[in-house]
């Protein structure tokens, strides 16, 4: 176990990538990377992404009679310490990062705002051909982009397992440098979040990266990324190098590799 990081700006603060459920008393220096709450039987839970200043991301979880005391402190994008903290395994078959275990607030856990330890933006961008070869663990949630073309209309799904009677779809494909195609899939809030805001773009050529996505097989077989409700964000355009690098990319021809289809990889 790596027991401390030895960066001045940690300050004696552990690792995310030593947390593990045998010791009790962590702290750890984090920037919150997404918040989002997910309804458990009768109450709620508070899910964090957190990542330290070594890019090493874990997920966070607050139980629903401790989330009032901490949510005006837990703001995306601040940097914080946190200290007195449980860490236990992560159950779900689904991780949002690779992370075994998570964070749990107890009810002395404390939180405080700290100085910014790394302007550096955090993505785990994964490469089309890799999520098309299937050769990337469906699994853990991952990070990409592209340019953003071929985008369907917003339809409404009936479905009777929904509250509201069903729910709002919508596809469109994203294009990397190679000239590889990954169609992706938005349902609920966020595909018409995305309508919105496709609709309504200020220039014609829009590059767009998707944190946290799910693959999963269409019914074609072939691979795409869909979101997770609550924790998948997109921007568009956003103000990052990458963006403008893909901006200035023009592609002699826009056909599309033939991807040889390979067994799931499986932690």
């Amino acid at each position: 176990m790596i027991p401390f990081t030895s960066d001045p700006c940690d300050g004696g603060y552990f690792r995310i990538a030593s947390l593990n459920p045998n010791m009790g008393e962590w702290s750890v220096s984090v920037k919150i990377l997404n918040c989002w709450s997910v309804s458990r039987g009768t109450g709620r839970e508070l899910n964090m992404i957190l990542g330290d200043e070594h890019f090493t991301q874990i997920q966070a979880v607050v139980r629903d009679e401790l989330i009032d005391n901490y949510l005006s402190r837990l703001i995306i994008d601040e940097w914080v310490s946190i200290k007195n903290f449980d860490v236990s395994r992560v159950n779900s078959i689904l991780r949002p990062v690779p992370h075994r275990f998570k964070i749990v607030f107890r009810s002395d856990t404390l939180v405080q705002s700290i100085n910014m330890c790394s302007s550096r933006t955090y993505f785990n961008l994964t490469e089309f051909v890799s999520i098309l070869s299937g050769i990337v663990n469906p699994n853990i949630c991952v990070d990409v982009v592209g340019k953003i073309f071929n985008v369907r209309e917003l339809v409404f799904v009936p479905s009777v397992e929904h509250s509201q009677g069903g729910y709002f779809e919508l596809y469109f494909d994203l294009r990397d440098t190679e000239c590889i195609h990954l169609e992706c899939r938005l349902t609920g809030d966020l595909a018409v979040e995305f309508y919105d805001l496709w609709k309504h773009r200020s220039r014609n050529t829009v590059i767009c990266i998707i944190k946290f996505v799910k693959l999963e097989l269409s019914q074609e077989h072939r691979w795409r990324c869909t979101n997770v409700t609550g924790s998948t964000r997109i921007m568009l355009n956003p103000d990052f190098s990458i963006t403008d690098e893909m901006l200035c990319w023009n592609p002699e021809n826009d056909q599309v590799p033939i991807i040889t289809r390979k067994e799931n990889a499986m932690e």
